[in-house]
């Protein structure tokens, strides 16, 4: 291709919130009547998490949103939910409600809409699917529904207090299943993280700090808990996670398994056994990916995902060939209207190539999330760009 172009790993969707009806069970249409009054009598606006700048039909409206990401250089995307039926808060990520059957009628409901909209999209929207794993044998059904309905991966549900851990193994249908149909998973941050009141500075704050850890514990359970050993094929991806605590996290974690099993002398005395064999940082390296997203040098110094980076003795990077990027539309901190200001930050490194850039930009997410290169060809060429005309930010 002589153009490239931006696939983002993260972008919101919901469907107007009345439209949810016609992919309600029968059986929970009454349920879903009485929610619908109680949110619409709240005067709240139809819409989660939603830019100052945008009108809540960028949630939904797939032609608006399509004009104002392809003025970006965006010809794809992969999209998480920003609202579902019955759930308690319009900003919980993990859509939770008053029980979980009502979650999961939430869920399928947004999951059935959003299987029509990736029908439609002609390969450009790449759909996760919203499920939970606390029934085992209906999760492993489930993935196979999302399979079968051409959604493009299985959303990481929250693990809430009570929940099974990702290291247990009664989870491993579910790994089966989504190792079986070859989705990948993805981890959303914020998805897990408890509700914190009062509300005010100091809980926006505390969830600020803590948003990582919260993220970042489906990495370390399924790396201790061997999930990637016995299920090698599985694909994690990190998005919207924040991404400055992976490579310490995983620094820390090899120092441990460095160390020998000596200091876990007491687990071994009562005859618990490691589950994994390799060094964390290898499962990393063989099994997951990080969609940074929004967009930022913040985020981490963009010189260490270049190849041409020298990693000091010790140190971990992500590396090109694991990250991807994100636009996250139409969220109130998405970098649209200026995504390519942050493609320029990205190339503006000299350790980053145009190799590396294209990786980052496009070829991990359209390998990862399955998406057609031909298919999206005639788009790139449309309203793609040159790596060598990206303008660079100028120096202060």
């Amino acid at each position: 291709m002589s153009k490239t172009a931006i696939i983002s790993v993260d972008g919101h969707v919901k469907a107007p919130r009345a439209a949810y009806r016609d992919y309600v069970e029968k059986r929970h249409l009454d349920a879903f009547d009485s929610w619908l009054r109680a949110d619409e009598a709240s005067g709240r606006p139809d819409a989660g998490n939603l830019s100052p700048d945008l009108e809540p039909a960028a949630q939904w409206d797939f032609d608006r949103r399509r004009r104002d990401l392809e003025s970006q250089g965006v010809v794809a995307e992969v999209v998480f939910p920003n609202g579902v039926p019955f759930q308690s808060s319009p900003l919980d990520d993990s859509a939770q409600a008053a029980s979980p059957e009502m979650t999961r009628a939430g869920k399928m409901s947004y999951n059935r809409w959003l299987a029509d909209v990736c029908a439609d999209a002609e390969g450009r929207v790449c759909g996760q699917a919203a499920i939970a794993f606390d029934d085992v044998e209906q999760a492993v059904k489930d993935v196979h529904w999302a399979r079968e309905q051409g959604l493009g991966g299985i959303m990481m549900p929250a693990l809430l207090p009570g929940g099974t851990f990702f290291f247990d193994p009664k989870l491993d249908p579910v790994w089966a299943a989504i190792q079986d149909v070859g989705l990948p998973i993805s981890q959303h941050g914020g998805v897990g993280v408890p509700t914190y009141s009062p509300p005010g500075m100091a809980a926006i704050l505390t969830l600020a700090y803590e948003h990582a850890f919260f993220s970042g514990r489906s990495l370390w359970q399924m790396i201790v808990g061997g999930v990637f050993d016995r299920f090698p094929a599985l694909k994690l991806v990190f998005v919207e996670t924040e991404v400055h605590w992976i490579a310490p996290a995983l620094r820390n974690l090899d120092m441990k398994m460095s160390l020998g099993d000596e200091w876990t002398a007491f687990a071994a005395f009562i005859k618990r056994e490691r589950a994994f064999g390799r060094m964390p940082s290898e499962y990393w390296a063989s099994n997951c990916y990080a969609g940074i997203s929004p967009f930022h040098p913040d985020q981490l110094a963009l010189e260490t995902l270049g190849s041409g980076y020298e990693p000091a003795p010790g140190e971990l990077t992500i590396g090109s060939d694991r990250a991807m990027f994100g636009v996250d539309y139409p969220h109130f901190e998405t970098v649209y209207p200026d995504t390519m200001a942050r493609v320029g930050m990205l190339l503006e490194p000299s350790t980053v190539t145009e190799e590396d850039a294209q990786r980052i930009l496009f070829d991990n997410a359209a390998r990862i999330y399955g998406f057609d290169r031909n298919a999206l060809e005639p788009h790139i060429e449309r309203v793609g760009f040159d790596l060598r005309d990206v303008s660079l930010p100028a120096a202060s």
